[in-house]
């Protein structure tokens, strides 16, 4: 059973990156509910499953990079973080094309969780290349 090990990381990161989503959800409902209400936007449950889903798939393809060669992983890592970049400043300018007076809401969100999801993205591919290497 040749995919088992990959198939054991993919489940273990799904697990950890829906308690992430899970956490930052209740996060945000505490903090959007009790102190700052006036700038919850409707669009951040859709925003925080579009990360989900990025990230999924992103961390899918990551490991089938990492299994194969470790020059192509780097150099196919650096080209996702430029797209991944690019994909969300796309987003965030024809949000702000479409809804101006909500600008700065929206971008607050999409920065806190481009980090939050990056970092634990970062987290996750450095520990499985860390345990390729030992």
């Amino acid at each position: 059973m040749a995919h088992g090990p990959r198939l054991n990381k993919m489940k273990s990161f799904i697990t950890k990156l829906t308690a992430l989503t899970l956490a930052i959800a209740l996060l945000g409902w505490l903090v959007f509910s009790l102190f700052l209400p006036e700038y919850y936007l409707p669009i951040f449950p859709i925003l925080l499953a579009f990360f989900f889903i990025v990230t999924w798939g992103i961390h899918a393809y990551q490991l089938k990079m990492a299994k194969k060669d470790i020059g192509k992983f780097a150099r196919s890592n650096m080209l996702i973080t430029f797209f991944k970049l690019m994909t969300y400043s796309i987003l965030a300018v024809i949000y702000i094309a479409l809804e101006r007076e909500n600008a700065i809401q929206f971008v607050v969100g999409l920065m806190f969780l481009y980090l939050v999801y990056s970092f634990f993205e970062v987290k996750e591919i450095s520990k499985i290349n860390q345990k390729k290497n030992d």
